[in-house]
Formats: C-alpha cells, sequence, structure tokens
C-alpha cells in the first residue's frame, strides 16, 4: 500500500511531516513527492528532501493521495495542472484523496471537492466551493477526506491509518502515540 504526499514550495511542515510519520508508523509505504523537484521549501523555513517527483512516480501504484496545506505552498498545488489531472484521475477511479489547512482549495480547482469538506477555518471563502463545515476536525465524503489545520494533523494522519489499515492498527497506532 503506497500513498503519496505531494510537497510543494511553502508546504506546511507539521502538517507534512505529521502525516508521513504516522503513516509510515502504520507500515504504509508513505512517499514524500515534489511537486516539481526534491528539494521543498516550507513555509517557515524547513526544507525537505521528497522520496520522489511527481513526473517520476506511476500514479497507479499508489491507493492514496494526500496534500498538505500552507501558504503558498496549497496555491501551487492549486495552480498545477499535472496535479489536477492527477486529482481527476484518482477521483475517476474512486481512489482516495486527502487534504488539509489550505489544499482542500487544490481539490476545488481541479474539480474533485464533494459537497462537505473542511479546510482552516477563514479560508472556505479562498476555496469557494459550497459545503463547508467547521463542525468536525476531520470531514470524510466519498473518497475525499479533509481536515482542518497544523493542530489537527495528527488526527487526520490515524484516520487515513483507519481508512486504509484498519479499526486494530488504528487503535494501537493511536494508543502508542498517547493520542486521546
Amino acid at each position: 500500500m503506497k500513498v503519496a504526499i505531494v510537497l510543494a514550495n511553502g508546504f506546511e511542515e507539521l502538517e507534512a511531516i505529521s502525516i508521513i510519520d504516522i503513516l509510515r508508523r502504520a507500515d504504509i509505504d508513505a512517499l514524500a513527492v515534489g511537486l516539481e523537484k526534491k528539494c521543498v521549501h516550507g513555509t517557515h523555513g524547513i526544507e525537505l528532501v521528497a522520496d520522489e517527483i511527481l513526473d517520476d512516480i506511476k500514479v497507479s501504484e499508489f491507493s492514496m493521495i494526500v496534500l498538505p496545506g500552507g501558504l503558498p505552498g496549497a496555491e501551487n498545488l492549486a495552480k498545477s495542472e499535472k496535479l489536477g489531472k492527477i486529482l481527476r484521475d484518482f477521483d475517476a477511479n474512486n481512489t482516495k484523496i486527502g487534504a488539509i489547512c489550505a489544499a482542500p482549495w487544490a481539490l476545488a480547482t481541479a474539480g474533485v471537492l464533494k459537497s462537505s469538506y473542511t479546510c482552516y477555518p477563514g479560508f472556505e471563502n479562498q476555496i469557494a466551493h459550497p459545503g463547508y463545515t467547521n463542525a468536525a476536525n476531520v470531514v470524510k465524503d466519498q473518497n475525499i477526506m479533509t481536515s482542518k489545520g497544523p493542530a489537527t494533523a495528527m488526527e487526520f494522519a490515524l484516520q487515513i491509518v483507519r481508512e486504509l489499515k484498519g479499526e486494530q492498527v488504528y487503535f494501537k497506532l493511536k494508543s502508542d502515540l498517547l493520542f486521546k
């Protein structure tokens, strides 16, 4: 099972690292994938060296694609025509897609965001898609999972684990991480 975590310059480091780390703890092959290059700069000046770049991955090998937020990272994701096509292909095949913080913007731009989603509070105006809810930290609608932001990154990653690996792995990892 492989998950691509796509990083664009300006990504939110806390979200990206939390997701990659927690998925790997669950024995999910979580690959950091640079949108355009391997060395990607986060919004707070942390540079991450991705495992692959988007042009070099075989998207059919992945069970899910996840987009961390942050600015201008989410804007860079939303502007990528290549990523937009991949998101539409994933959606057409009912393959899982996740986005946190400002990254649901890329899902809306690609036309795959469903009728219920969440994002960083206040950013729903930029996303300009009906169905925003602030009632939950993680919202799942069909094959799309969204979350609010840095403070919800661990919860989001654990829900991805639950979705991909089931209840037993989810509860064990949640306990091991001391997550309440």
